[in-house]
């Protein structure tokens, strides 16, 4: 063995136990407690894939779980690392999800109930009111801050443009060590380690999503689809990942065949691994495989004992779908506003005193 490979890994697993020991994180909670029992959070050097069929709010879950909440903890929590996120949004535009931002801190922080929608003054004779305006600029630091952790990236599309960015930024931040290796060709430098400037940056990049990517050329062959999917996942995401400890996160739709009819009644419509759209392949190239499932939108009535026919479209059921550390089959009960993109973990199906909270919470606003 490489005595500089063993003395780096075991330096580092002595370093993050004193950082625990010390009160620090070796990962971002997610903020869903009994999820966090099999999945703790969020880790440098892991990659994370996201499905779910159309219309179901994988995006939203998304933004939420790695952005909104990640972002939350910094600036209320005093998390004490840096983050930066490369936000590659090929769905909606930078705008749009700004809008998301705004709607989701104003009902965190002052309960108000107002969706992107109403932020445009779509609605005839309901322009946004000013009240509203006041409490987006009031929270303005909070948005600079958001900015100055996001970079959006909407033109940017295609496999090798994605991988650039992430490339220039490694190499602005940190310092690349290479070691001779003999080739057929004669001896060359190859990559060895990377070293960070701040090893407690959490770097992510997010896809939303993949199946939208343009096509590219590559060593002369003009790639279909699925080819620059793989390119873009199994080449420049796992050797960000691998290379520099970054976070690749992508969003996968599934497959429009796999809510078929036939499908439904032998899966409830459930998103699988099977089911991945454009390319199944890329499901061999994440750590962690999640997806979202709402059962009303299939005319489940109940499931895993909660009455979907009371929650409709608030109840959605995050699910660890694969990965390389185990916990497939872990389901996570969520209590969803998708007016406001908020997500809560549910109480148990049979806590019937806290469960009656979010039957409140849920008929309160149905009756406005």
């Amino acid at each position: 063995m490489d005595n500089k490979l063993f003395n780096r890994t075991y330096e580092d697993l002595i370093n993050r136990r004193k950082r625990l020991l010390s009160g620090k994180i070796n990962c971002i909670p997610w903020g869903l407690p009994r999820f966090e029992e099999e999945s703790p959070g969020i880790e440098q050097g892991k990659s994370y894939l996201m499905s779910a069929s159309s219309k179901i709010g994988k995006s939203q879950i998304t933004n939420w779980l790695f952005v909104f909440n990640p972002i939350r903890q910094i600036i209320d929590e005093g998390l004490d690392i840096k983050l930066k996120i490369f936000y590659f949004s090929l769905e909606m535009t930078s705008g749009e999800l700004m809008r998301s931002i705004f709607s989701n801190i104003l009902y965190l922080k002052e309960g108000v109930r107002v969706s992107p929608k109403d932020l445009r003054s779509t609605k005839k004779d309901a322009p946004i009111s000013s009240e509203i305006l006041e409490l987006i600029q009031k929270y303005k630091p909070y948005f600079d801050k958001i900015e100055e952790i996001i970079t959006f990236h909407d033109s940017v599309r295609h496999p090798t443009g994605i991988s650039k960015v992430l490339e220039n930024y490694a190499n602005e931040n940190g310092t690349v060590y290479t070691k001779k290796v003999k080739t057929e060709v004669g001896e060359i430098d190859a990559f060895d380690h990377y070293e960070a400037n701040n090893p407690d940056e959490y770097v992510m990049c997010i896809i939303d999503h993949i199946g939208l990517i343009d096509t590219q050329k590559f060593h002369g062959h003009q790639l279909s689809l699925r080819e620059s999917i793989s390119l873009l996942s199994s080449n420049y995401l796992v050797k960000l990942r691998n290379r520099y400890n970054y976070i690749p996160v992508v969003i996968q739709q599934q497959a429009a065949a796999s809510e078929s009819i036939d499908h439904g009644k032998a899966r409830q419509n459930r998103p699988t691994l099977d089911g991945l759209g454009d390319n199944k392949t890329t499901q061999r190239d994440f750590n962690v495989i999640m997806a979202l499932y709402s059962p009303f939108r299939y005319g489940v009535q109940q499931y895993f004992n909660y009455d979907v026919t009371f929650f409709k479209d608030n109840i959605r059921f995050l699910e660890i779908l694969g990965g390389r550390e185990g916990g497939a089959g872990t389901i996570c009960p969520l209590y969803f506003d998708g007016a406001v993109n908020y997500f809560k973990e549910l109480p148990k199906p049979h806590d019937e005193e806290n469960l009656r909270r979010v039957y409140r919470k849920i008929e309160n606003i149905r009756k406005k």
